[in-house]
């Protein structure tokens, strides 16, 4: 499916909708929202399978969910996102409050011009956690919730019987941060890709993929930090957990034990969730398995209060570590 060009809602929200319709806010009726946050290192083209399931195009129509708008919104210093970082030097260090402020405008306007208001949010990784922030600050605004291992790593660091993760993932963040002060942005992408997806990923990705994580890594070192200092995140979604938003929380079944274990910890703190592991998936699986994620997803948002039955979803053949990661 060709993704049209970004056009801007305000001056610093790219965005692509699948169908490069008009702004959010042209039509009153303006079908229900998916806003899709992509995962550290990637970009917002991560979810075309999702628009393709969600949007009626072409061959695609007879297999789309209708009535739905899917908007994947670059996060800062991916694909066509806002800069963060110039030459490998941030402004400032980056938080969750500031990608949140690229998605908050698009979500309240969905609840202002959308039947039903508000918008269905659904992120991976790095996207996962930026989506809990949204949620978090604006529930009245949130239709429903779809995680997919939020790399959420205060919950590691709050929690004493997670010792073992925490030093897991601080010596990943440690390694990649040194590699980046040599000035091997490579080597730093590599350890990142390989810890998510496992040893050899990297090099069996296509030359052009690797280049583009590579040139991420600067605010991919900046994501570790906003992460890892979002204090107040416990308390938060102790708040959210009892508020009655829809919210699915999947994991891979062969993910890495950092995610497996915040997966864990987001069932006790979103005990009103369905949490659901997917055999034979990994951290990457949005990515690796796009279209069985996106059908799963799609039965979320059809009936978000009702647990699916998980016969209905076969799963795909594994793919080669050379299509993990497929970045623009």
């Amino acid at each position: 499916m060709r993704i049209p060009p970004s056009w801007p809602i305000g001056p610093t929200w790219p965005i692509w909708s699948a169908c490069g319709e008009a702004p959010l806010g042209a039509h009153p009726t303006a079908r229900p929202l998916v806003i899709a946050l992509h995962a550290s290192g990637s970009s917002a083209r991560q979810w075309r399978a999702l628009a393709a399931r969600l949007e009626p195009q072409g061959a695609t129509a007879a297999r789309a969910v209708t009535g739905y708008r899917v908007l994947a919104v670059d996060l800062h210093d991916h694909g066509v996102g806002p800069a963060w970082t110039t030459g490998g030097a941030s402004r400032a260090p980056l938080t969750l409050e500031d990608e949140a402020a690229l998605v908050a405008p698009l979500l309240a306007e969905a609840g202002r011009v959308s039947d039903g208001g508000g918008a269905h949010l659904v992120g991976h990784s790095y996207g996962g956690a930026v989506a809990l922030k949204v949620a978090c600050q604006h529930p009245q605004h949130v239709r429903s919730l779809v995680l997919y291992e939020p790399v959420v790593f205060r919950l590691l660091l709050d929690d004493p019987a997670s010792h073992a993760e925490t030093h897991e993932v601080l010596a990943v963040a440690a390694e990649m941060q040194s590699r980046l002060e040599r000035d091997d942005s490579d080597g730093a992408a590599r350890h990142f890709v390989d810890y998510w997806s496992g040893s050899g990923s990297w090099q069996e990705m296509p030359e052009g993929a690797r280049a583009a994580v590579a040139l991420r890594m600067p605010i991919v070192m900046q994501h570790f930090g906003a992460l890892l200092n979002e204090r107040q995140q416990v308390a938060a979604l102790q708040r959210f957990g009892q508020l009655a938003v829809p919210t699915l929380v999947l994991s891979g079944e062969r993910t890495v034990a950092t995610a497996r274990r915040i997966a864990s910890r987001l069932r006790t703190l979103l005990a009103g969730a369905v949490h659901e592991t997917l055999p034979g998936l990994g951290h990457m699986g949005p990515v690796t398995h796009a279209e069985l994620v996106a059908e799963r997803i799609a039965v979320h948002l059809q009936a978000p209060a009702r647990a699916p039955d998980p016969m209905a979803f076969p799963l795909t053949p594994a793919l080669r570590h050379r299509d993990l990661l497929t970045v623009d």
